[in-house]
């Protein structure tokens, strides 16, 4: 199993490596290593006591009414909102242009 861990200095005080859910732990140490190899020991232990992480896989649950109603009126109202979104994308305003764009 792979977890992601952030990794942070602690001011005064070493560094915090911590993990979010489903196990979620943390974990202090004077250096990099020692805070991952406390927080790696910790989430052995919450294992080796039978904490399991699996999958379950529920059905898609489609509403009996639609979000939109499906006429004329709306159709055109979305069309409305995908051309406008379009235009946006072929023209965008400075601050919406990647770094590598901008000079």
């Amino acid at each position: 199993m792979e977890v992601s861990v952030v990794l942070e200095r602690v001011e005064n005080n070493g560094y915090r490596a911590r993990c979010g859910e489903p196990l979620a732990l943390s974990a202090e140490g004077e250096t990099r290593e020692e805070a991952v190899g406390r927080l790696r020991e910790a989430l052995a232990a919450k294992i080796a006591a039978g904490v399991e992480v699996i999958r379950l896989r529920v059905p898609t649950i489609t509403p009996d009414r639609p979000l939109w109603p499906d006429d004329e009126f709306t159709r055109a109202w979305l069309e409305g909102i995908a051309e406008a979104r379009r235009k946006a994308d072929a023209n965008p305003a400075p601050w919406e242009k990647p770094d590598a764009e901008q000079s």
